[in-house]
C-alpha cells in the first residue's frame, strides 16, 4: 500500500536576492530543506534571473518549486528570511549599519506581519540583533516567532577554530559564543567543553583562549578585506534553522532571540543558545557563567539597547502586553505612524499601515528595499516593491515557452 503524506507543503519565502540571499536559496535547493521557494527583491530581474538560474538544477536533485515574486507572495509562508539592507562595507562595523537597515526591515517586518502572521520571521541583516527587535516591533508577531541568525555563525566559527587547533572534529566542541553579533560579543569559556572536559584542561592558557576569541570576532572583517562579503557559512546558519523549523527538530543554537529576565536582562534580543523549532523559540537557554563572563553579557546587552534607543523606537517592556495580539494598529500606534494612512488589517479588520491598492509608496519606502550584496544601488532607485500591477507570468514563475520546430537547433 502506498502511503500518502498529509503533511503541508512546507514554503520558504526569501527577501533580498543578494550575495546572502541566493546562496541561501541555493543550500536549501542543495539539502532538500523546503518544498516552495519564492525569491523577493526590489531589482524584479535579479530575482527572476536567480530563479531561473536554481531552476536549471532542478533534474539533478530533489524537485523543489522555485520561483519570483513579490511582497504580497509572502502569504502562506511557513518562514520569511530577511536578507535584504545594505551590506558591511570593508573598513564598517555592523552597527554603521542601523540607520540604513532599520527602515528597510521595518517595512518589510510589517508587510510580512500583515501578510503571513502564521510564518517565523528569520532575520539575517545587520546589526542582527538591532534589527531582530525591530522586525518584532513593526510586524506585530510574538517575540519567539521573531528570530535573528545571532551568534550561530560566531558559535560555528569559535568550534572551527578551536577544532583545528586541537586537532578534533568541531562537531564535537560544544562553545558558544553568545551576546552581540558584533564588536561586544563575548566566548563562553567557562562552559566550553570537549566531550565533558573543560576546553582548558586540554593545554590551552588563557592567552591562547584569547586569541582564537579574537581569530572569532574579527573574522568578518577579515573575510570582507579579502572578498568583500561573507555568504556562504552564513547561508549554511539560516538553511540549519530553517531545517530546525520546518520539521520541528527542536534543535539547540546560539540564535538572536528576545530576553525576558534571562542573565538579568530584559527587552532586548541577543544571541544566546536557544532550543528552536515549528513555533519558533521554544525555550531560551541561560548558560551558567563566570561573574566576568555575566558581566560582560551585560554590557553587551547595553550596547545593543543603546543601539535601540537612537532608533527612537519604545523599550520591549512597553510592547508585552500588546504583542499577545496580533493587532497592526496597536503597533502603528505606538510608532507614531500617521493614522491617516491606515489600511484595514487583513486580520483584525482594525487599521493598519499598509499601502491601497493603486497607491505608489513615497519615495522613502521606493529606495527602501536593497537586496544585501548588490553593487549598484542606482539600478534599483526607481523600483517600486509594493506595486500591484498585473506581472508577466515569467516574472513569477519562469519557464520556457515550447518552439516552433523553425526555431530548433
Amino acid at each position: 500500500m502506498t502511503s500518502v503524506s498529509l503533511q503541508k507543503p512546507s514554503k520558504v519565502s526569501i527577501i533580498g536576492t543578494g550575495r546572502v540571499g541566493s546562496t541561501y536559496a541555493f543550500t536549501l535547493l542543495l539539502r532538500e530543506t523546503a518544498d516552495e521557494i519564492c525569491l523577493i527583491d526590489d531589482n524584479k530581474e535579479r530575482a527572476l534571473g536567480e530563479s531561473m538560474d536554481l531552476n536549471h538544477a532542478m533534474s539533478l536533485v530533489q524537485r523543489t518549486t522555485i520561483w519570483a515574486g513579490s511582497i504580497q507572495d509572502v502569504v502562506d509562508s511557513d518562514l520569511v528570511a530577511i536578507c535584504a539592507g545594505s551590506a558591511q562595507q570593508p573598513g564598517e562595523t555592523r552597527m554603521d549599519l542601523i540607520h540604513r537597515n532599520a527602515k528597510i526591515v521595518g517595512d518589510i517586518a510589517e508587510k510580512v506581519g500583515q501578510l503571513a502572521p502564521n510564518a517565523i520571521l528569520l532575520v539575517v541583516t545587520n546589526p542582527v540583533d538591532v534589527m531582530s527587535y525591530v522586525a518584532m516591533m513593526r510586524s506585530g508577531l510574538a517575540p519567539q516567532r521573531v528570530i535573528g541568525s545571532g551568534t550561530m555563525l560566531d558559535t560555528a566559527r569559535l568550534r572551527y577554530v578551536i577544532g583545528e587547533e586541537l586537532g578534533i572534529s568541531p562537531q564535537h566542541i560544544h562553545a558558544s559564543i553568545i551576546g552581540e553579533h558584533g564588536d561586544s560579543e563575548i566566548a563562553a569559556w567557562s562552559g566550553a567543553t570537549i566531550a565533558g572536559t573543560s576546553v582548558r584542561n586540554w593545554a590551552l592558557s588563557e592567552t591562547h583562549l584569547q586569541s582564537m576569541f579574537e581569530e572569532v570576532r574579527d573574522a568578518a572583517y577579515n573575510i570582507i578585506n579579502l572578498k568583500g562579503a561573507t555568504y556562504y557559512a552564513i547561508a549554511v546558519t539560516m538553511a540549519k534553522i530553517t531545517e530546525a523549523i520546518l520539521r520541528d527538530l527542536r534543535s539547540v543554537y546560539s540564535v538572536s532571540c528576545y530576553l525576558d529576565g534571562e542573565y538579568g536582562v530584559r527587552g532586548v534580543y541577543l544571541g544566546t543558545p536557544a532550543v528552536v523549532g515549528r513555533e519558533g523559540i521554544l525555550r531560551v537557554i541561560e548558560l551558567p557563567l563566570s561573574q566576568d563572563e555575566l558581566e560582560a553579557f551585560k554590557v553587551s546587552a547595553r550596547t545593543v539597547k543603546q543601539a535601540i534607543q537612537n532608533l527612537n523606537l519604545r523599550p520591549a517592556s512597553f510592547y508585552e502586553r500588546l504583542l499577545k495580539k496580533v493587532s497592526g494598529f496597536d503597533v502603528s500606534q505606538e510608532l507614531d505612524i500617521d493614522a491617516g494612512r491606515l489600511a484595514a488589517h487583513p486580520l483584525t479588520g482594525c487599521p493598519d499601515d499598509a499601502s491601497q491598492p493603486g497607491i505608489p509608496v513615497s519615495g522613502a519606502s521606493r529606495n527602501a528595499l536593497t537586496p544585501m550584496g548588490t553593487d549598484d544601488e542606482a539600478n534599483i532607485q526607481n523600483q517600486v516593491l509594493y506595486h500591484k500591477q498585473p506581472k508577466p507570468i515569467t516574472a513569477r514563475k519562469p519557464g520556457r515557452k515550447p518552439r516552433r520546430p523553425s526555431q530548433l537547433t
